[in-house]
C-alpha cells in the first residue's frame, strides 16, 4: 500500500496509540497485520468474535478503546469496510 509506511511512521511519532479491529478470525487478522508489516505497529488486536457482539455494533471497538485507555472522543479510525463501521461508529460516535 502506497504511502501505509510513511503514516506509519508519522503516528508513531506522534505518539498515538493504535488497535486494529476486524471481524476476520484472528488467524486471518494476525496473517493480515504481518502481510502489512504491521505486527509491531499495533499495540493491541481485537478480533470482533471474540467480543460478545461483532461489528457492525460497536462492541470490537468499544473493547479497543478500553485496552487502548482511549475516550472515543480521542479516537480517530481508518477502515476497510466502511458499510459494517459505519454503522457502528454511528452508534459509537467515532472519527472516521
Amino acid at each position: 500500500m502506497k504511502g501505509l509506511h510513511k503514516l506509519r511512521e508519522w503516528i508513531e511519532n506522534q505518539g498515538l496509540k493504535r488497535a486494529a479491529v476486524t471481524n476476520a478470525p484472528r488467524p486471518n487478522g494476525e496473517l493480515l497485520v504481518s502481510a502489512l508489516d504491521l505486527l509491531g505497529f499495533f499495540e493491541v488486536l481485537v478480533i470482533a468474535n471474540e467480543c460478545d457482539r461483532a461489528k457492525p455494533f460497536p462492541d470490537p471497538y468499544l473493547k479497543a478503546l478500553q485496552e487502548l485507555n482511549v475516550s472515543n472522543k480521542h479516537a480517530f479510525v481508518f477502515e476497510l469496510e466502511c458499510r459494517w463501521s459505519v454503522w457502528a461508529q454511528g452508534t459509537l460516535t467515532v472519527y472516521c
